[in-house]
């Protein structure tokens, strides 16, 4: 998206159903990221230290973070899963419009992000 667009949902059934829906895909990329951060300790027990599948799997957790991120599943700033969305195309980042516009001002000169 080029241009800042603005996500608002007034009824309720239809918040309920997005914030379950944003809650559902929360809670796979949260278990995603745990296998992963599992594995990685579990190869810090392990002797001689494996650093290639460690890098590995840092990598795989990078991308996984990756996923969240720019979505509109969480804010870009608090995190939060359960507001309307705004759409910053200078970052290519969703954020609720309470940080939006308390933190306006940082957001929009922050730096693009390469996702």
């Amino acid at each position: 998206m080029k241009l800042k667009r603005e996500i608002s949902i007034k009824s309720p059934r239809l918040r309920a159903i997005r914030n379950n829906l944003r809650e559902i895909l929360y809670l796979e990329w949260d278990k995603r990221s745990r296998a992963i951060i599992h594995a990685k300790s579990d190869l810090l027990d392990i002797k001689p230290f494996q650093e290639e599948k460690f890098d590995e799997l840092q990598e795989k957790l990078g991308e996984n973070d990756i996923i969240i991120m720019p979505s509109i599943i969480v804010c870009g700033w608090c995190h939060h899963r359960d507001k309307d969305a705004i759409y910053n195309p200078s970052n290519r980042q969703w954020f609720c419009p309470d940080c939006y516009n308390e933190h306006k001002e940082e957001i929009l000169n922050a730096e693009s992000y390469i996702y």
